[in-house]
């Protein structure tokens, strides 16, 4: 299967908010960078349950689906390669989430598998959390 396959696949399953379809497409150890933070899941149940966590957020912010454009591939021989996609997700009743992640991808028994993902612009959340507050004026001495 063609990696722009692969995403369409994974695409149907994130835009359903499907945890079974979207993880089927994941293996472990599986790792993420946000914020400039990294973290790893060692097992499929643990990564099913923080996956179903951050699904039921996005459902929970008005989630209505999701397109994608394959940004770019960069190959690293016939069963490893990273990937950027650009993803649009419409949102019921607000405006839409536009961002880039990039995936790490390995082929695992002959079928591509997401090892590791990196979301590094304009996080959705960053669109929906109040903005932080301005700083106390300081009071001259």
């Amino acid at each position: 299967m063609s990696l722009e396959a692969f995403f369409a696949q994974y695409r149907e399953g994130y835009s359903q908010l499907d945890v079974d379809a979207v993880i089927s497409h994941f293996t472990v150890p599986f790792t993420t960078i946000h914020h400039g933070d990294l973290a790893c899941w060692q097992d499929m149940y643990s990564l099913r349950a923080t996956t179903s966590a951050l699904l039921e957020w996005y459902r929970a912010q008005g989630f209505a689906g999701a397109t994608h454009q394959v940004e770019g591939v960069l190959p690293m021989g016939n069963d490893a390669a990273c990937a950027t996609l650009i993803w649009t997700v419409e949102r019921n009743g607000q405006p839409p989430w536009r961002y880039r992640t990039g995936y790490h991808l390995k082929r695992t028994a002959g079928q591509w598998k997401i090892y590791g993902v990196v979301q590094y612009d304009t996080a959705p959340e960053q669109q929906t959390m109040a903005q932080p507050s301005s700083p106390p004026p300081v009071e001259a001495g």
